[in-house]
């Protein structure tokens, strides 16, 4: 008996597997893998080709539906019995029974095809030494240094300042005068003591010009008439007092003019005001411009003078001075010289807010915060002067010493530091929160943090602990802005956080909605009449709330006047 195969129209067995033509291993992997099957649940068996030593393809055996996966190229298989694999759309020729068939394949798997004919599966497919791995050779990999990141964005921009003391050396160097001797002939040692020693014995007004003796010297002469009867010793004081104290205002002339003319020239003569080496005193001081700064740097603790000891400046000397080293700073100050300026009020004036003030107007910030931390003691100042100059981290340290969270927040986030600034917002919502500032906790959360959910949580919060009760819920409804969702959030509150201590809040808070006159106009209104209504019997002044949602209905108000008049 000859056994074939013919074509039909329809398939007698079931699917129970799938035939892949082809002969590289490879290319059944792909077909395997592009079916998306599992090879650890399909078996695989080789197909030989007619001509020797050749391979038609593979039988994939597995239990498959034929809807079930998209073959796409390949073959379905019908399965006649369990050991017996035809292609689909055909039958055996002739007939055979099942207990034939077993008996033709002996147990063993046959496949019957006609390009390969009848064909054993003796022996299933061996991925692991079907597949031969590449031979690896090993290669030393360079790896590149890291590379230089050039961000297409600046998110931030910051200059990093110096200490302040090198801050202060530096302006010094830049645009202070260095010292130097007035160029004019000045009292001498001697005559210095001589002058001195007249004002005990004379006084002269400084507007008439006039000398008139004091009691001492009625004295002295006494004490000298015992060796000089005719006292004509001392009759040349007063005219020897009057030429001194003429040289001596000589030179303050001169170099007040010189102020005028030329500030820049004459603050290198110029002596401080009210400091160690030169203070206001009696009328018994010489005013001296031969006594230079011992220490000119403006990061000393003071000025100091070269002479020996203090020299008393005369009340009119020093008003002269104190008047003439304002205007000039001023002057400088109209000329845009803020650096000059700050020296006239830090180093002569001794006004070291004037002097960072003035930097600062002249916006050099990083001197005038130098000023504000080292002279002023105003770490707030230093901290704004800082933030104006873009040396935003100096500025974050200053902030934090002063327990500002929230302008620590403000700068990190200037500078794209999310996560800092969050960490210090949520310490300010903490204090806020303590001390049930609600409205102000969740302005931090909508404004500083884009965090409108946790918001409106704080305000909700705000509401049920009744704290600024009507503000929180009042501010909730403000931030819903779809209509629709108000609607829903006001009965939810209604129905879930309105009891008798807090109902005439939440009326008031709904009248404001029900004032805007929207959609939701009706239900605000149902719910202020429930609550009107449930609360009239204890508080009959409830009842004029009516009158808030019928504005034009005069005969409500009759009605309502009427009520609380039978309630009396």
């Amino acid at each position: 008996m000859e056994l074939k195969i013919e074509p039909t129209s329809k398939n007698k067995y079931p699917i129970g597997g799938i035939l892949i033509q082809g002969s590289s291993v490879k290319d059944w992997l792909f077909e395997i893998q592009k079916m998306g099957l599992n090879l650890q649940s399909i078996k695989a068996y080789a197909i030989p080709n007619t001509i020797a030593n050749s391979i038609w393809g593979c039988l994939l055996v597995c239990d498959i539906y034929k809807k079930q996966i998209d073959i796409g190229k390949n073959y379905y298989c019908q399965l006649v019995n369990t050991l017996f694999f035809i292609p689909e759309n055909t039958i055996l020729f002739p007939t055979i029974s099942l207990q034939e068939l077993e008996k033709l394949c002996k147990q063993n798997l046959h496949i019957m095809h006609p390009d390969f004919g009848l064909v054993e599966l003796l022996q299933e497919i061996d991925w692991v030494t079907a597949l031969k791995m590449p031979n690896l050779e090993e290669k030393e990999i360079a790896q590149p240094a890291d590379s230089v990141f050039i961000s297409h964005q600046i998110k931030s921009f910051q200059i990093k300042p110096i200490d302040p003391d090198n801050v202060l050396d530096n302006l010094e160097k830049k645009s202070f005068p260095k010292q130097e001797k007035f160029k004019d002939t000045s009292l001498n040692f001697l005559e210095n003591i001589k002058l001195t020693l007249y004002k005990l014995l004379y006084v002269k007004d400084t507007v008439s010009k006039l000398v008139t003796e004091k009691p001492l010297l009625g004295f002295f002469r006494k004490m000298i008439s015992i060796f000089d009867k005719h006292n004509k010793w001392t009759d040349n004081f007063q005219e020897d007092f009057e030429n001194l104290e003429h040289r001596n205002q000589k030179q303050l002339d001169r170099f007040l003019e010189l102020m005028r003319k030329n500030p820049e020239e004459a603050l290198k003569y110029a002596i401080p005001l009210d400091n160690n080496g030169t203070t206001r005193g009696g009328n018994n001081g010489a005013f001296d411009l031969s006594k230079r700064w011992f220490d000119f740097s403006l990061s000393s603790n003071q000025i100091r003078s070269s002479g020996n000891g203090n020299v008393l400046m005369a009340d009119d000397t020093f008003t002269q001075l104190n008047k003439q080293y304002n205007q000039t700073a001023e002057e400088l100050i109209k000329q845009k010289n803020y650096e000059k300026a700050a020296f006239v009020y830090l180093k002569l004036l001794k006004n070291n807010l004037m002097a960072a003030q003035t930097l600062e107007n002249g916006k050099l910030y990083q001197e005038a915060a130098a000023v504000y931390i080292k002279y002023v003691n105003n770490k707030l100042k230093a901290a704004e002067c800082y933030e104006k100059g873009s040396m935003t981290e100096e500025a974050i340290d200053l902030y934090k010493e002063m327990n500002n969270d929230e302008k620590v927040g403000d700068l990190y986030m200037s500078i794209n530091m999310k996560k800092d600034a969050f960490m210090h917002y949520e310490k300010i919502v903490e204090k806020y929160k303590n001390s049930f500032q609600f409205v102000k906790a969740s302005l931090i959360y909508k404004k500083k943090m884009s965090n409108q959910t946790a918001g409106q949580e704080m305000l909700l919060s705000g509401w049920r602990a009744n704290k600024d009760a009507f503000n929180c819920l009042n501010n909730y409804f403000e931030n819903i802005t779809d209509i629709k969702q108000l609607g829903k959030e006001i009965q939810v509150v209604y129905s879930k956080d309105v009891m008798n201590t807090n109902c005439e809040s939440f009326l008031k808070v709904i009248k404001y909605e029900y004032e805007k006159k929207n959609e939701i106009q009706g239900l605000i209104k149902l719910i202020a009449y429930e609550i009107i209504a449930n609360q009239a019997s204890k508080n009959a002044s409830i009842i004029n709330e009516l009158c808030n949602f019928n504005r034009n209905d005069k005969q409500l108000i009759k009605d309502v006047m009427r009520y609380k008049v039978s309630k009396k």
